[in-house]
């Protein structure tokens, strides 16, 4: 004997399509001009097939709408035909027109309701008074009056504005609203009902692997790069690896487990670029972390900002930030957990200004700075006022050389930088060998030359890659301090990989994937827009400091430099490497 559902409940299997919005004009070849309209459920759009698609006209008329509202989300309740359904909307590409659609098939009504209740829940949230709900229905007042005060009662509500909240906040607004909307009204559902009567397109759908219609474990995927980054991306796949052990070994009492898809990708190579983040499209990953790579590579950002879903970051780049910030609407789910690099200026400055140089140069002028960096990739920290800057804490700068990822003639570029008895040289770099080279070609030519290197000291195995007897400074805007929690970390890693952490990726992949997860557990939603929703207006307390993402440009504060709030931000850290090992410096 069959069991019958109750009714409202969901089906078990999600259909999934990719539907292009283009413009009128680039379907002419397609043999027609005339534009889709969302109050004509009854004509095809041009140039989609409705019958082989299995998408009504109407609805596909709703994805365009949602395309030119604005919007990069958006779930409602759909009713064809007496076929319910919930719809999920998402931008997946705004500059190439992409929408995914994700439809979960109902058995009825939701939350016990009847269709003529979703009807008066959704014209309440519309703002309309029980008279203009009757017009609109065909219905008397009065009957209308009794419903609403049923629908009150049932849902434990006192008044109509709790019922609109509680029709937004369930997904309750059922689309097409009876009448149309015509005024803008701030709620996204039927902004997109409003821009679906007037929005003009061809929607072409085409249909992606189902998969089922609930998935009780959250799927993250985290880049790792690979090629002459390795070393940094096996930090990034085992921090993430060793949170996602201990976020599992918890299920049973903090919500979700978490599945992991690691890729490696080596982000100098598009090909590489390409089969890594295809792979992660596969698998359908709700979220996805990464350290550098989206700096190095622009396919990598561009995948993040069209894919749609949450991605975290450890970019330091300025543009980077700045991107999200003059675009949210195609950026706003990408997040960079830790500062920038304007950062990096001001931990060097506060070294400079608390350690004077005492050599042969500092008794007949300002102590000078020379300074070799990375061109781009994040690692730049001379700008326009930089020279100024320098010229304010005392010191001059002799030189700034910018190279590649890779210098041919090291000696001749070193030769150069300390022609003119710089007393600290700063080597800003992302590639690890380069460093160590650059620095070794220093200890050749001026073996007790100070310098100060950017960020690379970091990564394990640069220490075994330098010849210098002395001392190296160096600095990073995302690093693990020697506190509980770090000291914690190291253990934990070391016990599970035989050897212990560098000072930033590996604990900036484990906090990633904790703050992700602790999103996904406390929204129980998979829903991108709830997670960043979550992510911007909550502070998480991780290995590295405090994730804050406060700022239109959704990036992480640096203390003392960007905030002077260190329970809201990430300590900007200086260490001192020497024979010793390494330890942090009290600058500022």
């Amino acid at each position: 004997m069959r069991t019958l559902q109750p009714l409202g409940t969901e089906t078990g299997v999600e259909q999934s399509w990719d539907v292009t919005v283009a413009p009128v004009s680039d379907s002419t070849a397609a043999g027609s001009d005339r534009p889709m309209s969302a109050d004509a459920p009854e004509q095809s759009a041009p140039g989609v097939q409705t019958a082989m698609s299995g998408l009504s006209a109407a609805l596909l008329g709703r994805v365009t709408g949602f395309y030119a509202s604005g919007l990069r989300s958006a779930q409602f309740l759909w009713c064809d035909d007496g076929r319910w359904a919930w719809c999920r909307l998402e931008l997946r590409s705004a500059s190439q027109g992409v929408v995914a659609l994700d439809i979960r098939p109902l058995t009825g009504p939701p939350s016990g309701l009847t269709a003529r209740e979703i009807d008066i829940i959704s014209l309440v949230a519309l703002g309309l008074s029980n008279r203009e709900i009757s017009s609109r229905l065909g219905t008397s007042i009065r009957t209308v009056t009794t419903q609403v005060e049923r629908l009150l009662k049932k849902l434990g509500q006192d008044s109509r504005s709790g019922l609109s909240a509680l029709a937004v906040d369930r997904d309750l607004i059922r689309l097409p609203i009876p009448g149309g909307v015509e005024q803008r009204s701030g709620i996204r559902v039927l902004d997109i009902e409003r821009h679906s009567a007037t929005a003009t397109g061809v929607a072409t759908p085409v249909p992606r692997r189902s998969r089922p219609a609930r998935r009780d474990t959250v799927r993250i995927g985290t880049i790792a790069v690979g090629g002459a980054f390795a070393a940094d991306g096996r930090e990034t796949a085992q921090g993430a690896e060793l949170a996602v052990r201990d976020v599992n070994a918890l299920r049973g009492e903090y919500g979700r487990a978490l599945e992991h898809v690691v890729v490696q990708i080596d982000p100098l190579d598009e090909d590489s670029v390409r089969r890594g983040l295809a792979q992660l499209v596969e698998a359908d990953v709700d979220a996805i972390t990464s350290s550098y790579a989206s700096a190095i590579s622009q396919g990598v950002f561009d995948f993040a900002a069209d894919f749609g879903r949450t991605f975290l970051h450890t970019n330091t780049w300025t543009r980077s930030v700045e991107a999200v910030r003059e675009d949210p609407r195609r950026l706003g789910h990408v997040f960079q957990t830790c500062p920038s690099e304007t950062a990096y200026q001001s931990a060097l400055l506060a070294f400079l200004r608390s350690h004077p140089a005492s050599g042969p140069s500092a008794r007949t002028g300002p102590p000078r700075l020379a300074v070799v960096e990375l061109d781009g990739f994040g690692c730049a920290i001379t700008d326009d006022t930089f020279e100024a800057r320098v010229r304010q804490v005392g010191w001059t700068v002799t030189s700034a050389q910018r190279v590649g990822l890779t210098v041919e003639r090291v000696d001749e570029l070193i030769q150069d930088t300390l022609s003119d008895r710089p007393d600290v040289v700063v080597v800003s770099h992302l590639h690890v060998e380069t460093a160590a080279e650059l620095q070794n070609a220093i200890t050749r030519h001026s073996p007790d030359q100070l310098t100060y290197h950017i960020y690379t000291p970091s990564v394990p195995g640069f220490a075994q890659r330098i010849s210098h007897g002395g001392e190296v400074i160096w600095s990073t805007v995302t690093g693990r301090p020697n506190d509980p929690l770090g000291r914690r970390f190291t253990d934990a890693y070391a016990r599970e990989f035989g050897t212990p952490p560098g000072r930033s990726q590996a604990s900036a992949a484990y906090d990633q994937i904790r703050m992700l997860h602790s999103a996904f557990s406390v929204t129980g939603s998979f829903r991108p827009d709830a997670v960043d929703r979550y992510l911007r207006e909550s502070a998480y307390r991780g290995v590295n400091g405090t994730y804050l993402f406060a700022s239109p440009g959704q990036a992480v504060s640096g203390y003392p430099y960007d905030s002077g709030d260190q329970s809201l931000s990430q300590p900007t850290l200086t260490y001192r490497l020497s024979g010793r090992g390494q330890e942090i410096l009290p600058v500022g």
